[in-house]
């Protein structure tokens, strides 16, 4: 009886199609109760091949088209078996390997995720990590803890990479999403806007051209947003009733735009890089389709001939290429290989200085980049290569960095020369011996010079330290500041400091004001204490340089100046009595010298007549009296001040 029934049921299907009608067709919608039921009910039935007619290949094809329509969503298990059977094959090629170790594996995913081309590589990422995977489920020893675990940081980098990087596509794919929807709304706000045409159509335009330079939207939303677009602008288009010439306007347009893709496409002719140039290809055609208008009717076959004829040269090129892949793979490889036996000639010969080595080095980066542009190699060899890239990376790194550790050594050693040579020099300085190490000093110094090689920032460090040392040394020298007793040390730094610390605010003061307070400054300078005759003559010398810098930089006449300086050295002074009869002589031999010049010009003005006191020459030597006058009355006048005091 029930095999009866199975006949009957059989034999009355009157459909072209069994599988329709024992199936129904699947829910497009995964969210819906409809498609869970679906899945529920017939997902675990299985058509058999024979059942689904062979899917045509070619996929421009209406049949094509019908076939994915009917079976699409159905599943062929024998297509799946094979698919399956394939990649565990793959996988237990991979795992079966024994020439790379798991280590070795886990450091290649960490390189391919720390690259910079990590997204285009995900592909290999994900083979590798699917690899390791099963490595690891294998062998779950304590020998390889370490390994997994770096494995297992490296994986988390790599996803919080691949979060955030689809995190702002996806942030910036809605952001044009929005700009989309704001240019379609200002779209269908120029439809009520009582404007001219051509005001309207500029306006139209701007937007078309904002629209086509906004970039993509998320993909569920561009095909509605897209059609969208097309209505409104239809919509703008027949309110506008536009007349012939704004029509053809927008065909120039168009037409002149569509010129400027053909001479691309037909620019990549001469791209090396094939792969480079379908992708530009593609690009190319997916703006002549949905980023432009029209063109007039007699230009528009012309236009699409020359677009395909340059786009089948491509397509040619590309053909070619991948029946020669394999020969571009050997000689890629080879040339990998040429730039690694490069790579290892470089530390056949070692350099010996810092500088040869930072050329070496800028050599070595050269290479890298050289190597890591060279792609497209076959699987097993670009491992081969890679290993061998790290390998020749690894021994000229191991070289560089032996010769700096042992330059580390050799610097420590030139810093802890130099910084012995500055503390001696310290110590004949503190000790106040400095007469009898005076040869001691020179000698340090031919030893400074003789020190190798040490990096320029260092070097002047050190040199800060030890040239102010050097210069204290030889001023003591000269200045007769030698082997003073522990108090008159003690006076000498104390009035250095006094001189160093010596300022003077820029604020107006009267003459009097500025004499009174310098002069107060000299006294509490001279308060401090006496010392020999060399030192006190090199620290007053030193103060009034000071004192003179600051008065000069006064906005002060230039005679009120000097008369200020010349107080202040009296000043400085009054108590030694051998240096104001030293400046009374000085004084006294100026103002006779200045006389004697004055009595001089005296006798020359008696050749002259009476009646020549027009003549220039008579004028000059007049003037030259009168100068001679001032000059002696000048001195005069500072002498009367010294022999006050």
């Amino acid at each position: 009886m029930k095999d009866s029934n199975k006949k009957s049921k059989k034999s009355s299907s009157d459909s072209v199609d069994p599988v329709k009608n024992t199936i129904p067709e699947m829910p497009k919608d995964k969210r819906t109760k409809a498609y869970k039921e679906w899945v529920k009910k017939y997902g675990d039935q299985i058509l058999e091949s024979n059942d689904i007619p062979e899917m045509p290949k070619d996929k421009r094809t209406k049949a094509y088209k019908e076939w994915v329509k009917q079976y699409g969503d159905q599943k062929l298990p024998s297509k799946n078996k094979k698919t399956s059977s394939k990649s565990e094959k793959k996988v237990t090629k991979k795992i079966g390997s024994k020439k790379v170790t798991l280590s070795d594996n886990v450091n290649q995913f960490e390189e391919l995720i720390n690259s910079k081309e990590w997204f285009t590589k995900r592909k290999e990422i994900e083979e590798l990590r699917s690899v390791i995977n099963t490595i690891l489920k294998k062998n779950d020893s304590d020998k390889i803890g370490t390994i997994k675990s770096d494995f297992l940081k490296t994986l988390k980098i790599y996803s919080s990479k691949k979060r955030k990087y689809f995190n702002d596509l996806n942030s910036n794919q809605k952001e044009n999403l929005i700009k989309r929807q704001a240019l379609i709304e200002r779209i269908k706000d120029l439809i009520v806007v009582d404007e001219s045409p051509n005001k309207l159509y500029s306006k139209f335009k701007l937007l078309k051209e904002e629209w086509h330079n906004t970039g993509q939207v998320p993909i569920t939303d561009r095909n509605n947003i897209w059609e969208t677009y097309r209505h409104h602008v239809g919509k703008f288009y027949d309110f506008l009733h536009l007349n012939r010439d704004l029509r053809e306007l927008d065909f120039k347009h168009n037409y002149e735009e569509k010129l400027k893709i053909i001479e691309r496409a037909e620019q990549l002719d001469k791209v090396s890089d094939i792969i480079k140039a379908s992708r530009d290809l593609n690009d190319l055609h997916r703006l002549w389709k949905n980023e432009l208008g029209p063109v007039s009717r007699e230009h528009s076959d012309d236009l699409w001939a020359r677009f395909q004829a340059a786009s089948q040269k491509i397509h040619s090129k590309r053909q070619k290429f991948q029946k020669d892949i394999s020969t571009i793979q050997q000689d890629n490889y080879q040339k990998k290989q040429n730039v690694i036996v490069k790579m290892k000639e470089l530390t056949s010969k070692l350099p010996k200085t810092h500088s040869e080595w930072q050329n070496k080095i800028k050599e070595f980066e050269k290479l890298k980049s050289e190597f890591q542009s060279i792609k497209n190699l076959q699987r097993n060899k670009n491992k081969k290569s890679w290993n061998d890239f790290r390998l020749a990376t690894k021994e000229f790194n191991t070289e560089k960095n032996n010769f700096y550790k042992n330059q580390k050594k050799e610097l420590k050693k030139s810093i802890d020369q130099k910084k012995s040579l500055i503390n001696e020099v310290k110590a004949i300085i503190e000790s106040n011996k400095i007469s009898e190490n005076s040869n001691r000093v020179k000698l340090i110094q031919e030893e400074w010079k003789k020190i190798g090689y040490l990096p320029r920032k260092i070097s002047n460090s050190l040199w800060n330290d030890f040239k102010p040392l050097l210069n204290k040394f030889y001023d003591i020298l000269k200045s007769g500041v030698v082997n003073l007793d522990e108090a008159e040390q003690e006076v000498y730094d104390r009035k250095s400091k006094f001189i160093d610390k010596l300022k003077f605010s820029k604020k107006k003061y009267s003459i009097d004001d500025l004499r009174e307070n310098f002069i107060s400054s000299i006294q509490s300078f001279n308060e401090i204490g006496e010392l020999n005759l060399n030192s006190s003559t090199i620290l007053n010398l030193n103060l009034m340089r000071k004192i003179s810098s600051i008065v000069k930089s006064l906005d002060i006449d230039n005679v009120e100046k000097d008369n200020l300086i010349f107080d202040f050295e009296l000043e400085l002074s009054k108590t030694d009595s051998k240096e104001i009869n030293k400046k009374i002589q000085t004084i006294k031999r100026k103002i006779s010298d200045l006389e004697v010049e004055s009595n001089q010009f005296q006798n020359n003005l008696e050749f002259f007549s009476s009646s020549s006191s027009e003549n220039q020459l008579f004028k000059n030597v007049s003037t030259k009296i009168e100068s001679i006058e001032k000059k002696i009355e000048f001195w005069r006048a500072k002498l009367k001040k010294i022999e006050k005091v």
